[in-house]
């Protein structure tokens, strides 16, 4: 399940980490129409919360290994998820307003790239 999951995940950080750094000037606008939309938001945190359980419950240590790896994901969907659905509808705009910048896609580009090669690259045996 471990190489499956580093698979799955590897690929989809490197698409999504493409996609952040080659076209940051749609995605910034679509985030701050995603963050008005209360509606929209609760259906994507839900999602969110219910994935970031299942990575949680089924990889609970945090450590430095793949499932280490696995562990930190699914707390960070968990929390995030939490907030979105917790928090009052202005907080979360500010939240996602003072994130949805040029410099932290850039980061979060990187950051999705790089994670995305790791988890690919020991998904398909390279590492």
């Amino acid at each position: 399940m471990e190489i499956f999951l580093a698979k799955l995940l590897g690929v989809y950080f490197v698409i999504i980490g493409i996609i952040v750094l080659a076209r940051q000037k749609a995605v910034i606008p679509t985030l701050k129409e995603l963050s008005k939309s209360r509606a929209l938001l609760l259906v994507v945190a839900a999602v969110e919360l219910a994935a970031g359980i299942g990575l949680v419950l089924t990889y609970p240590t945090v450590s430095v290994s793949l499932v280490g790896v696995f562990s930190v994901i699914g707390y960070m969907m968990v929390i995030e998820a939490i907030i979105y659905l917790a928090a009052p509808s202005k907080f979360v705009q500010k939240l996602i307003g003072s994130f949805n910048t040029p410099s932290w896609h850039l980061s979060g580009g990187v950051v999705a790239l790089v994670a995305g090669a790791f988890l690919a690259g020991t998904g398909f045996g390279y590492f």
